[in-house]
């Protein structure tokens, strides 16, 4: 860890480096090795997420009564006056835009007009409030405001890191966001080196200054940047709009082992009472953030945020949930039909629980104390809004929500006598689409008297259906007992999981429960392609999906001359998960770069590298970095694989076009053989007028309906949905005194887990003289 007094002594050091350098030769200075970079990010910063305000959002790259050295230090008045410092929001940074070249010696000059006194005074002014001062950089020749804003000069770092990081510490800087935006492809940059440069140099500067690194998440740099930076960006820029904030929580999901105190994921600033979002969303936006353990930057108009914004954001106890010095980024433990749950634990032992409804409509959401990972059997729970505990439970943990909105709750181990919660019930399951099953739920009885005559009521939701009500056995004070729910799901049922609205009944009193139904397609069977299956999820390097059987650009896919007509198309960094539901043998494809270039520009030099997982455990990576117009082969066993996944990334560079194709991609499955249908067939001969006549009468065994369809020499007869339980009769004439014997064909047929299902019988009977 870097002390502040090693800091300074290194600092010492250095300056005395550089007046004896005054009177070596030149020879001498060749002859001097470089200083050893430092060998990981150990500055003892940001052992909780950053909080504060960053410029960007709010003021671009406008000036006039824009971005201005008065409205920074307005912005500060702002932090102090509204409370938010009080809860932690301590961080005032300038995002860009305040740069106007370079002296003679290198030194940054500041626009004049923005900030006529220069930025050490507005950093002085910022201090003087108790907050911190920020700035932006970048490891290139231009800026974001310089490439799309028309800001000029152009101003980076590059080739004056040493100089930049010793001037942000002259003048008070104590946060740097460092940014990608993008560096000129001549500079032959890669991200690792340019990052680890600049984090080298401020390593050396006699100041605390918190490291927070941006490249969109485009080389996946939870995977490498913490030995570099306090905290990286893990998406493209945030919009302020309900789908782009979900988008971002989505990409967050399996990230929770990469975050922790000192390296933090970041999914971008807080987009706060802008454009479109309303009251809920911003509630929500703000409630994931902190489940996240995300920086907590805001990019909005401080003074113009009601009172009930404010006190959202100055909710201290879920700023205490975001700030909880354990660092542990929450996991999403449930998803589907826009229904998620989020946990994570606590550094005291409790529990962050989070139900997200994005939906447009009110919906219910539930979990349980088992898809918690809890360890403790009763736990109270708070309302994290309300500042109110609710109820103990043993089992479920359940909230009906309106649109948009999100619960979030504190869990606590231990039992309050004084609140109500005393049963619970919970249970989950798996089932197929079009099909059916069982899911055991255990109702927990902590009344101080035995449960009696309760019941289980289940609702409809994505779908999927229970049958309801179930009945409870009696259930001794502080006992449990578990019933089984049938279940079934539809054709077109929500693949995800499924919170079914659920309460325990009793006389006297009801609580949530919580039924979760895991919904999968069928697996698939015999010969078939990737690309022809229903994917679980997909995620995207950039704009839009993963495409079947066309490129990123909806071209054929291409790899070097060659078009192949099946297969997937993505941009790294991508991910396709595909349900195989263990009953497939060996994947057979190749990971390929695709001829197109962006609009015919060939300087970009896209390459890419891949993975095959199957049920979190690697079936394949590819050998070597994989180039434009290149591709690896493989024969994957997937025996035993229920999901499988396939994960493109850029190759360990800057993601230049790096349009993935995973070419062909075909699948051997086994064929699931049918089940038998069931039925008793009765052929008798009888004697009518003195004619023979053959009764035939065929009763439904099977647990579904059945179409059945009868062939006779003399004659046939078919009969439509006889459902369980009953029979089809018909008798055909002969027209003969004398039948002689010989057998009847029946044929049953009947839709089982989205498959029809045929069953042929041959019974015999018997001749007869009439």
């Amino acid at each position: 860890m870097f002390e502040r007094s090693t800091r300074r002594a290194g600092w010492r050091h250095r300056l005395l480096g550089i007046v004896a350098a005054a009177a070596v030769t030149v020879g001498s200075l060749l002859a001097i090795s470089p200083p050893a970079p430092a060998e990981a990010l150990d500055n003892g910063l940001a052992d909780t997420p950053p909080m504060g305000w960053n410029s960007w959002n709010q003021f671009y790259c406008n000036g006039g009564n824009g971005l201005t050295a008065a409205a920074l230090m307005n912005v500060a008045d702002e932090i102090v006056e509204k409370g938010l410092q009080e809860v932690g929001y301590e961080y005032v940074v300038l995002d860009d835009c305040f740069q106007n070249g370079r002296d003679a010696n290198g030194v940054l000059k500041v626009d004049p007009t923005r900030f006529p006194n220069g930025i050490k005074p507005v950093a002085d002014y910022v201090h003087s409030k108790g907050l911190k001062f920020g700035i932006y950089s970048v490891p290139g020749t231009k800026t974001c405001a310089n490439l799309y804003n028309g800001y000029t000069p152009n101003i980076g770092s590059y080739g004056h890191e040493q100089i930049d990081a010793e001037t942000f510490a002259a003048w008070g800087v104590d946060y740097l966001k460092y940014d990608w935006c993008y560096p000129d492809g001549s500079l032959n940059l890669t991200k690792q080196q340019a990052f680890s440069k600049m984090r080298d140099e401020l390593a050396k500067v006699d100041r605390d200054i918190v490291y927070a690194i941006s490249e969109y998440g485009d080389s996946a740099p939870w995977t490498w940047a913490e030995p570099i930076a306090n905290l990286w960006r893990t998406t493209g820029d945030i919009a302020p709009n309900w789908g782009s904030i979900t988008s971002i929580i989505d990409r967050q999901a399996e990230l929770h082992p990469y975050s922790g105190p000192g390296h933090w994921n970041d999914p971008d600033m807080l987009q706060f009472s802008n454009g479109s979002l309303t009251y809920a969303q911003n509630k929500s936006h703000l409630a994931m953030w902190s489940m996240l353990a995300a920086p907590l930057f805001l990019g909005t108009d401080i003074g113009a945020l009601s009172d009930a914004e404010v006190a959202l954001l100055t909710n201290k106890e879920l700023v205490d949930i975001d700030q909880d010095p354990l660092g542990e980024q929450a996991r999403r433990i449930s998803n589907g039909d826009g229904l998620q749950v989020w946990t994570r634990e606590l550094a005291d032992g409790d529990l962050a629980v989070a139900l997200l409804n994005t939906t447009g409509s009110s919906a219910t959401v539930s979990t349980s104390l088992g898809a918690l990972g809890a360890q403790d059997d009763v736990y109270v729970v708070r309302d994290v809004w309300s500042h109110s505990d609710l109820y103990n439970t043993a089992a479920a943990i359940s909230a009906t929500l309106p649109a948009y909105e999100t619960a979030v709750y504190r869990l606590s181990a231990g039992m309050d006598e004084h609140l109500p919660g005393v049963v619970g019930a919970s249970g989950s399951g798996r089932v197929e689409q079009s099909g059916s099953t069982t899911v055991p739920v255990t109702v927990h009885n902590l009344l101080e008297v035995p449960l009696v005559g309760s019941r289980l009521e289940i609702g409809t939701a994505g779908g999927v259906t229970a049958a309801s009500p179930v009945s409870v056995p009696e259930i001794a004070a502080g006992g449990s007992a578990t019933v089984t729910v049938d279940i079934e799901a539809g054709a077109t049922a929500t693949i995800g999981d499924v919170s079914l609205p659920a309460q325990i009944v009793w006389e006297g009193g009801s609580e949530p429960a919580s039924v979760v139904v895991k919904v999968t397609p069928s697996a698939p069977t015999g010969e078939t392609y990737l690309s022809d299956l229903p994917w679980l999820a997909t995620t995207n390097g950039w704009t839009g999906t993963p495409r079947r059987d066309l490129s990123q650009d909806d071209h054929p896919l291409t790899v070097d001359g060659t078009v192949y007509p099946k297969g997937i198309g993505s941009n790294a960094v991508s991910t396709v998960d595909v349900w195989l539901g263990g009953n497939c043998t060996v994947l057979s494809g190749a990971l390929g770069v695709d001829d197109e270039t962006n609009n015919g520009n060939t300087t970009l030099k896209p390459s890419i590298s891949g993975s095959v997982t199957g049920d979190g455990s690697t079936l394949w990576s590819n050998s070597s970095v994989i180039r434009y117009k290149q591709k690896e082969a493989f024969t994957i066993d997937v025996t035993g694989v229920d999901r499988l996944r396939l994960t493109a990334d850029i190759g360990g560079d800057t993601n230049a076009y790096d349009h993935a194709d995973w070419l062909t991609m075909s699948l051997s499955c086994a064929d699931i053989e049918d089940p038998e249908l069931s039925s008793a067939v009765s052929v008798e001969t009888r004697c009518v007028a003195g004619k023979g006549v053959l009764a035939v009468r065929i009763d439904n065994e099977n647990d579904v309906p059945v179409d059945i369809g009868i062939d006779t020499d003399y004659g046939t007869k078919s009969f439509a949905d006889i459902a369980s339980g009953k029979s089809g009769f018909q008798v055909f004439s002969t027209r003969q005194a004398t039948v002689s014997g010989g057998n009847v064909s029946i044929v049953l047929s009947a839709e089982m887990n989205g498959r029809t299902v045929t069953t042929e019988k041959e019974v015999p009977y018997s001749g007869k003289s009439c």
